[in-house]
């Protein structure tokens, strides 16, 4: 204690204003210390949960952009399907159109045909009875007699035989 005094240093007022010191302390670490200890700590937890956040948002986006991109390229595998079907379901329809359109002008055509073979039929037929009528008149005139309708007949569809 004696080097103290030979500075020029009260004991008394050393040890008071090292006891003020001590409680000042005191009061500044459960005041001052304590809470900006605290802050800290819940400012570096939020700071940590936010880089924690923005890693899982890189990692959601990124299965985000993955999963629009498989959507997106099962869209289009899906739109070429349908526009496959339509294509096919269209030749189907056109090939059903010209089958029937053929079908239609084929019996169209079977239809003339047997038109046109009746229409020659009655024209044959109508040719034979005035073959028949002018082969009668002139028999007549030949014979210049009638014979009955039954010779006449039977006649004619010799003369018409050797024709």
């Amino acid at each position: 204690m004696e080097i103290l005094q030979a500075f020029g240093l009260d004991t008394k007022l050393l040890i008071a204003n090292l006891v003020n010191f001590l409680i000042l302390v005191f009061i500044l670490y459960k005041l001052g210390y304590k809470p900006i200890l605290k802050f800290m700590r819940e400012r570096q937890e939020k700071i940590k949960k936010g880089i924690k956040d923005a890693e899982e948002s890189v990692k959601k986006l990124a299965n985000a952009t993955t999963e629009q991109k498989k959507i997106t390229s099962q869209a289009h595998r899906e739109a070429q399907d349908i526009i496959g079907k339509a294509k096919d379901q269209a030749k189907m329809q056109a090939d059903s159109i010209i089958k029937k359109t053929r079908d239609e002008a084929r019996n169209i055509v079977e239809k003339s045909k047997k038109e046109i073979i009746l229409e020659k039929k009655q024209s044959l037929s109508n040719i034979r009875k005035e073959a028949v009528q002018a082969v009668i008149a002139a028999t007549e005139k030949l014979l210049k007699k009638k014979i009955d309708e039954k010779q006449d007949k039977e006649f004619i569809e010799n003369i018409m035989k050797d024709i």
